[in-house]
């Protein structure tokens, strides 16, 4: 049952953390278009996006706490042991860098003024305000936490210290992270597309099927290059976890299967909806497909991890052993 609430409420952080991540850039983007092609429906769906992605780094800060509470009951010892090899500076400077996100973000949109009025300068500093809060966001709490999960499933025979730049570059640790980059771009895609209905239950059918189209096309090419990426995750894995993803643990086997085939499905109707499919039916299935493919993927990530310390536990408690024996000889 833990192992369940875990999984639903890392889902809803991860969510919530990738829109937040990538809402930013995306706005940039509709900046430029707003700018170059005086479009004034780019620039609302950019401030929308800035909007939320303040709601949702709020959203994602209270889930994340969450997380961390289950976790205590789940596996506290080996998370925070892992978590102690790293310098302590990564985590004292949590709190400056999430207050450079808001404080970025909402002076972005307070740069934000329609093209007749905004000078160059304003132009420039509101977009260089929406790169550093979203690059700064995506640097540092994923790779964090990426790094904790995944040296917390290794055997360490020693409480050695973590240097985070050379952990970074682990290829397990630099897959994962290139996945959840790719996916925050999906989820900030998706958010566009609810911001589509909004503008639908307005009476605005044209602007809403714009919106919808925009939006599918951002979530279709990070979601289409999971699949390349995946394999690149896949292949990072030690043998162990690639080997019961791949048929030698049933349960992992099946989610595997399960978030490829919505996977798979969550691209057609992207597609679908990119190409002007815009019915609501329509949005609203794939804005919730997208959620079962995160909370699914999540499910499996936790149970091969869950099966690596398993057998961490086995590979500790034989060293312990050996150990012991050879003190006693």
């Amino acid at each position: 049952m833990l192992d369940l609430v875990l999984v639903l409420v890392l889902a809803a952080h991860l969510l919530a953390a990738n829109l937040a991540g990538a809402a930013p850039l995306v706005a940039v983007g509709l900046d430029i278009r707003s700018r170059r092609q005086h479009d004034t429906l780019a620039a609302h769906t950019g401030r929308y996006l800035l909007q939320q992605s303040l709601i949702w780094l709020t959203a994602g800060l209270v889930l994340g706490g969450l997380t961390l509470a289950v976790v205590y009951f789940a596996n506290w010892q080996l998370f925070a042991a892992t978590a102690s090899r790293l310098p302590a500076s990564r985590f004292w400077w949590a709190g400056p860098e999430i207050a450079v996100y808001y404080l970025c973000v909402a002076l972005y949109l307070w740069l934000w003024k329609s093209p007749a009025d905004a000078g160059s300068g304003h132009i420039v500093a509101r977009r260089t305000l929406g790169v550093l809060a979203a690059t700064n966001l995506l640097y540092h709490f994923p790779l964090l936490f990426t790094v904790i999960g995944v040296y917390a499933s290794r055997p360490a025979l020693d409480a050695a210290p973590l240097v985070f730049r050379h952990a970074i570059l682990d290829a397990e640790v630099f897959s994962q992270f290139v996945h959840h980059v790719f996916a925050s771009f999906a989820v900030a895609g998706v958010a566009m597309m609810s911001y589509s209905l909004r503008l639908g239950r307005a009476g605005r059918g044209t602007d809403a099927q714009q919106v919808a189209m925009w939006g599918g096309r951002v979530a279709l090419v990070p979601t289409v290059s999971q699949l390349l990426i995946g394999m690149y995750v896949l292949m990072q894995l030690p043998d162990r976890a690639r080997s019961g993803l791949l048929g030698g643990d049933g349960l992992a086997t099946l989610l595997f299967a399960t978030s490829l085939f919505c996977a798979i499905v969550l691209m057609h109707w992207l597609a679908h909806v990119s190409a002007g499919d815009t019915e609501r039916r329509k949005i609203i299935g794939t804005m919730a497909l997208l959620v079962v493919v995160v909370v699914v993927m999540v499910g499996t990530r936790q149970r091969v991890r869950q099966e690596r310390f398993v057998s961490l536990g086995h590979s500790n408690l034989t060293h312990n052993s050996r150990t012991a024996e050879s003190a006693r000889l």
